[in-house]
Order: C-alpha cells, then structure tokens, then sequence
C-alpha cells in the first residue's frame, strides 16, 4: 500500500505539473489523518521531485485543549521529519462574530489569510492542502443539492493563485511591488485529489503513523458531515456503488469546460473589466457565454450571483437601455453611452455608486421626465421634455430652451459632464468649453463635475442653465419643437451676493 500510494501522488503530481523541482513547497498539515498523510508522502518523494518543504499549522483555538494539542503534535511531527514549520493561533470563534460569518467560513477566510502570511515569511511558491477524492465527491453532492452550473460542478480546483483567494480576508498580508515582481503569487495545489480516504487510512497503517481525531468532523450539526455520514452512503448503498468516483470524474470534465469558457469570456472581455463590456458585444455572444462574461465582471467585485440575480442582470444588460440595476450587497449594474462610444455594461461598488460625480447616463424619451437627483448629487432634480406644435412654441416666452424636432432623436441620453464637452449655444458666435460656461454663471466645481448634459446621438444639445446648441434650435416655421426644463436644486454652497445658479435653469 506504501508504494501503490506513493506513486499514485507521484504520477498525479508529475501529470499535472503541480510542482517544479528548485520549489519551495509549503504543507498544510491539520494532524488529521489525511494531511499528515500528505505530509509523509511528500517527504519521500521531495528528493525527486527536487522540492523543499515547510510544514504550516493554524491553530483555530475552537476546541479547547484539542486545539492545544493538535499544534503540539504537528510541531513535533515537524521536529521529528527534519522541516522548517510555520505555526500560528487564531480566534475563530471571535472572527466568527465580527464578520458575522458561519464557523466553517470564518475558519477558511482565516486559513487562507495565513497561507498568504505564511508563503510570504517563508517565499513558498504554493501550498500543498490535503483534499481528497472523497472531499471532492462531497464538495460536488453538496453543490448539486444547491443548485450549481459548470463552475460549481468542478468542485475543488487542482490548483489556483492563493492570493485571489487570500484576497478577501482584511488580514491578508501582500508583498510590496518590488517584492511582488520578484516573487509570483504563490499557487494552492491539492495533490491527493485522485486519492481515496480509504487508501489514505491504509498507507498510514503501513507505517504506523498516528494521527489526530478531530470530533467536529463526526458533529451533525455541519452538513458536510452530514452528507459525508448519510447521504453518499445511501446514494451508493441503493443507486451507485462508484459514486464517489462518478462524482470525482463529473468535476474534472466540468473543470476543464469551466476553464475553457473562463478563457472565452477573458478574451472577450480584455484586460480591464472595470471598463465593463459593450452591450452589442454582450448580445452577440452564446446564452452560456452571455452568462459566464457577466460572472466574469463580478469576479474581480468577489460578487457571487445566484441564478435569479443573474437572470435579471443578463436581461437588463441584453435590453441595451441607458438604466440603473440594483443588485445585491449595494452594487449596481449600470449601462451606459458616452460620447462617441457604444452603450456599455458596467459594474459599480457601493462606494462608487455612492459618490457624487461618478459618471451617469440616462435615457429621455421624448415626451418623458427622468429624475437625476440620486445620479447628479442635485437633491430633488428632475429633467422634462414636453413635444409642442408650431404654434404653442410660437406662444413661448422663450426660444433658449427649444429644440427643433425634426433635428433630434425621438430619445435623447442625459449624462454627467465630462473634460472638454464643448457648445456652441444659440446665437453664439461659437463653440465654448462647458466647464468655463458654467463657472460664469457660479455654478461651484462639486457640482460642475457631475453637471447634466443632454445629447442627440453623440452631439451635446443642451446644458441646464444655457442656451440650446445652435444646430439644432427651433426657429418659427420648423414645426413642432421640443422644450426642455430641469427643476431647481437646492443648491447651498453658491456665493455670498452672487446669481444663485438654479434662478436661471428654466
């Protein structure tokens, strides 16, 4: 059994080029059987694989005396194979609470930031867990009984950047830039995924190795456990004898389609997803690539959509109207034209979607009023469009809002105002910055930045508080004609004895 199982890991980790020889290799050993199995296997075949390796141990301090007793032994496991350890001790029951996180994920967020601090303090380049096939049957079950498309099929990853994962956790601790280009981000590798428990438990029999028992892992209270005690054996018992083999084989077909399509989505998407994705893009794509891409903008966000939130994204970005979604954890979804670009999806935090003078577009249909206070940081505003006939336009105090219809879109696209949108207004003798038109009649800078501007296509038509574009003005006889309003803000901070600026916004 010693040698079956050795050269099992062996071939495994030789086919799937887990390591390289000259690596520093880190070993998460638990003291639980199937750890301190991937532990001792790796000694032995350290020489020939060319890699060295350090013990690493986090201390979760759930189980009292256990937990005391568990670091002792792997310290002294270390001590005894002749390797480097790096050991630590976390509260998780006290991160439990402050991240208001079950235990078994406060427990991984900790795990993962150690594996961070720990590759950093001792430059591994991975870190070595021991998941097995039968975890992997588990993490499978579990995710079919929840409701899993390809990415959740593929279970547990053979390997993956360590830092993405180590990413979300605020103690995460990260290399410098300079230290960050010397060394890569160390990777997560699961060398016994092709390896039964049954056979972990034999091989330490062959060598007479003890090993921790931790009770949690028989406890009905996790539903891991619970599948692990009841559900697979029954499924096996009355259906498939070979299910955790089926299962284990189901993740690595889903695996190697689910890093097919990621690549797929990555080229469409390019390098900045920040940018977010042209909608005409997005529509031309397969349904599963439609759905992949938009998971894809969510990743670099760690914002995990169920099915129903993903749907109602996919639809909303599929319609191409300049709009706002609210999606979960205070994000929004957000299509938007600016100018001289095609409509585009993008994704924006809570802390993005909150800041005055973030970039906004909105559609106005022509009659239609769309509200632009939440959007603007102008409190209670609103811009309206009314369609008039020749001669209610003729009855007008006023031409300086009044387009000619017949000269613009039925829809007209509201936005912020950005660097270098020009105008020339009507009766002007030429084109303006709109920046400078609107310091001239006080408008404060915190409000210029995120200033409305209307457009007609990609042509600026209007700005509140100026004339219409000369263009497109309405002139008797052009027939019907378009008049545009925006209600008064409140605006506080204008100076002292100076024109408040909403007096002259018609």
């Amino acid at each position: 059994m010693i040698v079956a199982v050795l050269k099992s890991l062996e071939n495994y980790v030789r086919k799937h080029r887990l390591v390289r020889p000259g690596e520093r290799v880190g070993v998460a050993v638990s003291g639980g059987a199937d750890s301190v199995a991937l532990l001792r296997a790796l000694v032995e075949l350290a020489p020939s694989l060319g890699i060295v390796l350090v013990v690493i141990h986090l201390n979760h301090n759930l189980r009292g005396p256990d937990s005391e007793a568990d670091k002792q032994f792997v310290r002294e496991l270390a001590s005894q194979l002749d390797l480097d350890s790096a050991i630590e001790t976390e509260d998780v029951a006290a991160l439990t609470a402050i991240l208001h996180l079950s235990i078994e994920a406060a427990g991984r967020r900790a795990r993962y930031a150690f594996f961070q601090r720990a590759a950093t303090a001792h430059r591994l380049d991975c870190i070595a867990t021991a998941h097995t096939r039968d975890d992997q049957a588990e993490t499978v079950l579990l995710r079919l009984l929840r409701g899993a498309g390809t990415s959740g099929l593929a279970g547990i990853h053979r390997t993956m950047d360590l830092s993405e994962i180590a990413a979300e956790s605020a103690s995460a601790e990260t290399l410098s830039g300079d230290e960050a280009a010397q060394f890569p981000p160390p990777r997560l590798i699961r060398p016994l995924l092709s390896t039964s428990r049954q056979q972990i438990e034999k091989y330490l029999l062959s060598l007479g190795q003890p090993f921790s028992q931790d009770e949690s892992n028989f406890s009905p209270q996790f539903l891991r456990n619970r599948v692990r005690a009841e559900v697979l054996p029954t499924l096996e018992r009355d259906y498939n004898p070979r299910l955790r083999a089926a299962l284990s084989e189901t993740a690595e077909v889903a695996a190697a389609e689910n890093a097919f399509l990621d690549e797929l989505a990555s080229t469409i998407i390019g390098a900045n997803s920040e940018q977010g994705i042209q909608i005409s893009l997005l529509q031309s794509q397969p349904l599963a690539l439609q759905r992949r891409i938009l998971r894809r903008l969510c990743q670099p966000h760690a914002l995990a959509l169920d099915f129903a939130h993903l749907e109602k994204l996919r639809d909303f970005a599929l319609a191409g109207r300049v709009d706002r979604l609210k999606m979960p954890r205070g994000f929004i979804a957000e299509v938007i034209r600016e100018k001289l670009c095609p409509p585009r999806l993008v994704l924006r935090s809570p802390e993005q979607a909150s800041t005055t003078g973030a970039p906004y577009s909105i559609e106005l249909s022509i009659p239609g009023r769309v509200s632009i206070g939440e959007l603007s940081g102008l409190r209670n505003v609103c811009i309206r469009a009314a369609l008039l006939d020749g001669d209610s336009a003729k009855r007008g105090a006023t031409r300086a809002n009044l387009l000619a219809a017949s000269q613009v879109e039925r829809t007209l696209l509201i936005r912020n105002l950005l660097p270098g949108d020009r105008i020339q207004t009507r009766c002007s003798s030429g084109e303006r910055k709109i920046n400078r038109l609107l310091q001239e009649l006080f408008i404060p800078a915190a409000l210029r930045r995120s200033w409305p501007v209307v457009l007609s296509g990609s042509q600026i038509v209007w700005v509140p508080g100026l004339d219409v574009a000369e263009s497109v003005a309405w002139s008797p006889g052009d027939g019907d004609a378009i008049m545009l309003d925006m209600d008064r803000p409140e605006v506080e901070d204008a100076e002292p004895g100076r024109v408040r600026a909403p007096d002259i916004i018609y």
